[in-house]
């Protein structure tokens, strides 16, 4: 049996900029950081089989938070997976994002060319940036190349695995209904640091019961979402924590508490970004 724990990343400057970001590389803010500290002691007695992450500053940060508070020895990581990044808008990245008056009429260049970026319809997309098909196509890679490798050696072992994905709020949709075969209309939403949980296990198959398969083979999965948009870990954060969300996280400045306890070397961990679409699908 695979568990797969889908994790959005705190917040980013730009998603307090409500800016389209999805590509683009903008930091963690102070409060996406608390979130995710707050995130890392929620999962603190979680052991995580191994933890992913997309480069994005906005999810690489958050995972190394989430890491950071893992038990000794900490699971094996790999910050650097590009195909979990968040769908890539192309032209619109870092431009302003606008409400569509209903789009009647103008087309989305005719918008373009007034400088407004409204969200695409159906079957439209920004130029040189990810179609709906090319993005939901790059999740079902996903899904074959990283997760799947997982769902296999938890077969073969005859033991239970638990990854975590930090990644995109559109991104993470996009996974979750590539693996549950449905539209990504229906899991998109999770607000900063949310998380979404997927089990996945062989039609079949007996607990702790080693099974031969080859790397090509097809699966008969069952498939089962257990939880989405879960943020329980913040219901005790206090709404100015980590103070504007226009501060970026400086991982290089030593905390006060840090200075005070003679702390002498500041904690090395690259943080930050923003995703435009992330304001728009959770603060």
């Amino acid at each position: 049996m695979l568990t797969v724990t889908f994790i959005r990343h705190g917040q980013s400057t730009d998603n307090v900029r409500h800016v389209w970001a999805g590509w683009a590389d903008a930091p963690l803010s102070q409060r996406g950081k608390a979130q995710a500290e707050a995130l890392g002691a929620y999962f603190a007695q979680t052991s995580f089989t191994k933890i992913y992450a997309s480069p994005l500053k906005r999810a690489a940060t958050t995972a190394a938070l989430v890491l950071a508070a893992q038990p000794s020895p900490q699971p094996p990581h790999d910050f650097n997976i590009e195909s979990i990044k968040e769908q890539n808008f192309g032209v619109a990245e870092g431009k302003p994002w606008c409400v569509q008056d209903y789009r009647t009429s103008k087309s989305l260049a005719e918008y373009m060319s007034e400088g407004k970026y409204p969200t695409p319809l159906p079957g439209e997309h920004f130029p040189e940036g990810e179609s709906d098909e090319d993005f939901a196509a790059r999740a079902a890679r996903v899904v074959n190349e990283v997760i799947m490798p997982h769902v296999r050696s938890a077969a073969r072992a005859g033991r239970a695995e638990h990854i975590a994905l930090v990644s995109h709020g559109l991104c993470i949709g996009a996974l979750i209904a590539a693996l549950l075969k449905t539209d990504s209309s229906g899991v998109a939403g999770m607000q900063n640091t949310a998380w979404a949980r997927v089990i996945i296990k062989l039609q079949g198959a007996v607990n702790e019961t080693p099974i031969s398969l080859v790397d090509e083979e097809t699966l008969p999965l069952i498939v089962e979402m257990t939880d989405f948009g879960r943020t329980d870990h913040l219901f005790t954060l206090k709404p100015n924590a980590g103070g504007t969300g226009k501060i970026a996280y400086d991982p290089k400045q030593r905390d006060i508490r840090a200075f005070f306890s003679g702390a002498t070397t500041a904690v090395a961990i690259e943080h930050c970004e923003g995703n435009a679409l992330d304001g728009i699908h959770g603060k």
